[in-house]
């Protein structure tokens, strides 16, 4: 391995998750990289020309050739077209909260993302396999204009399925909210509900759904940014989380992963750790088997051959796409009382990436709205 490589990092920044840059960067360190780090603000990763301007300084002025980035969703097909054009190496990662229809597949583009979609979709294909048809999604207005109500109604209509759901003015609820939510839900044969919500908008959610007795009444699986603590402890129904990975699960506490993040800063590893651990674990591995200053077809060869374990299992770039494939679980909640839980790995949601390979190259239907910022950054 070489000592003088350098390599670039594109980071969001949020308020709601004020942490999400410096957790990501923490993940990249984590594997020791021999390299010299660049690194670049793309803000809320809604400004394409921002994030082109900033991978063209780190090409041009700093003679970086590989980047590893954590973008949004908002025109990221230019963002992919310049790498390809330019002969860059970009490790790419995200939360999987739209659907990336029409993006394609891009030379030297690898796309290593959470998958809240696939979450979602895989969800929706477990109620049908469980025959539950009568779903209902919760969410607020800022988290349903994302892609992952999208994501589950292809499940479910695609199995016929029925699907109704109760929204939440973000910062703007109605003072009687709670009664709404409970009027919407209460009392319905409900087999069901997929709940999605985010920073202060899962805060919201938490105090009121507190005032009603929907966890006692309904069976919920939320996304992982919708936990909240203080509210699930004594409910009568079992409440579950979907993922391709959670920090506190019964299985992340044993691994290696976790307990090396926790030595090196003192706090267990987040969603957006792992994502950072995950992308430069990719690099490490290329780097072991080649010098990372050989030529840009040289390290496209050997991505191409990539196979390395991770946090989340086997990590590999599929070869239609350039995208990782990961499994997806149902997490129980177990709660030891109101502000300790840890979640068990109940069900298996195999993933064979086939959501991805009916949108990535097919134009979007037509709909109007949704965010441009990448998911969680506001």
């Amino acid at each position: 391995m070489m000592s003088n490589i350098k390599v670039g990092i594109l980071y969001l920044q949020s308020k709601q998750y004020n942490t999400m840059s410096r957790d990501f960067i923490r993940g990249i360190k984590m594997n020791n990289l021999p390299a010299t780090y660049v690194m670049e603000s793309i803000g809320i990763g809604a400004n394409e020309r921002q994030i082109l301007e900033k991978i063209e300084k780190l090409h041009h002025q700093e003679e970086v050739n590989i980047i590893i980035g954590f973008f949004g969703h908002h025109n990221i097909k230019t963002v992919y077209e310049y790498v390809a054009e330019n002969e860059i190496i970009l490790i790419a990662s995200d939360l999987g909260a739209t659907l990336p229809y029409n993006i394609g597949k891009h030379n030297g583009v690898y796309i290593n993302s959470y998958g809240l979609n696939e979450s979602s979709y895989l969800l929706g294909e477990y109620f049908a396999k469980k025959n539950m048809k009568n779903i209902f999604s919760s969410s607020s207005y800022y988290d349903s204009g994302y892609g992952m109500l999208a994501a589950i109604e292809k499940a479910l209509q695609k199995n016929n399925l029925n699907f109704s759901g109760h929204y939440i003015t973000p910062f703007q609820p109605r003072e009687d909210e709670a009664d709404y939510m409970n009027h919407a839900m209460s009392g319905k044969s409900i087999d069901a509900v997929f709940a999605f919500y985010s920073g202060l908008y899962a805060e919201e959610n938490a105090d009121f759904i507190s005032k009603t007795d929907l966890f006692n009444e309904l069976t919920y699986y939320l996304t992982p940014f919708s936990v909240k603590k203080n509210v699930y402890h004594n409910k009568l129904n079992p409440i579950f989380v979907i993922g391709s990975w959670l920090q506190d699960s019964d299985d992340s506490l044993k691994s290696s992963f976790l307990e090396q993040y926790k030595e090196v800063y003192d706090h267990p590893p987040t969603i957006f750790s792992l994502l950072g651990y995950e992308n430069a674990l990719v690099l490490k591995t290329i780097f072991e088997n080649e010098d990372p200053n050989s030529s840009y077809n040289s390290l496209l060869a050997n991505m191409k051959k990539l196979t390395v374990e991770g946090p989340r299992g086997t990590i590999f770039f599929e070869k239609d796409t350039h995208r990782t494939v990961f499994n997806h679980y149902i997490y129980k909640i177990v709660t030891y009382d109101e502000n300790n839980f840890s979640y068990q790995k109940v069900e298996t949601l195999e993933n064979d990436g086939s959501l991805i390979q009916a949108v990535l190259f097919h134009d979007p239907p037509s709909q109007p709205g949704g965010w441009q910022n990448a998911y969680l950054c506001h």
